[in-house]
């Protein structure tokens, strides 16, 4: 899998610089934001952390900010943007025990051929009582349903052989290893919405956080290291 992200490294930024990527990306940050602390001074680990292009959005706000990937031409991407990265993957993260203040991954896990290790390796480099935020994408929303037909179809499309998961598949798989668990998410319109929808993108998003919890694009599950 990594392979097919090393061949789009260059170019993988791009989709968010189009009018729904802006809207999608500005939502899908806040929407993370929202299941993090204040991250003034604090130690974050981001696994899976591509070419590092939301790890800038953590760093705006005060965070020290290290990542692990195991596509070696985002990684490239992602140390020239000034973040400290090492190549890796989220079953077997190369930092020492109770390092970090929080541990996020952000569409990472859908790769993971072993989602309980990945959780717990998580668990691992978190310091005790640290924040656990993991983002996958959601395979009963618009984007998931979507991206399940084409990848059928094309062999070499990018989400082809992930695992997509669903809320509550998310929810019991993190509180196996974390507590204090929340899962919400974000993006709720289709993936090639009409400008009168993408124009009320924000109005939608409010709606459906409060009440469509599990149909967002973005499953968004956090909680605390156990003591």
């Amino acid at each position: 899998m990594e392979e097919k992200f090393d061949k789009i490294a260059n170019e993988y930024d791009l989709w968010f610089e189009t009018p729904v990527g802006r809207v999608v990306k500005e939502l899908e940050i806040d929407a993370l934001i929202s299941a993090l602390p204040d991250l003034n001074g604090k130690k974050m680990l981001e696994v899976g952390i591509g070419t590092g292009l939301f790890a800038m959005e953590f760093r705006k706000r005060g965070a020290e900010v290290y990542g692990i990937d195991p596509a070696s031409n985002m990684l490239k991407i992602a140390q020239l943007r000034g973040f400290e990265v090492k190549f890796g993957y989220g079953e077997a993260i190369p930092f020492e025990d109770n390092l970090f203040d929080i541990v996020l991954s952000m569409t990472s896990m859908e790769n993971s051929k072993d989602p309980e290790k990945f959780v717990s390796e998580m668990v691992r480099v978190a310091k005790p009582s640290g924040r656990i935020v993991v983002a996958v994408l959601n395979a009963i929303s618009f984007y998931g349903i979507s991206r399940r037909i084409r990848g059928l179809f094309d062999p070499n499309d990018l989400f082809r052989g992930m695992h997509f998961y669903n809320y509550w598949e998310l929810r019991n798989l993190l509180r196996r290893h974390i507590c204090n668990v929340e899962v919400n998410s974000s993006v709720f319109f289709n993936p090639t919405p009409p400008k009168f929808i993408l124009d009320r993108a924000y109005a939608l998003e409010k709606f459906g956080r409060k009440y469509l919890k599990p149909f967002g694009a973005l499953l968004i599950g956090g909680g605390t290291k156990c003591l």
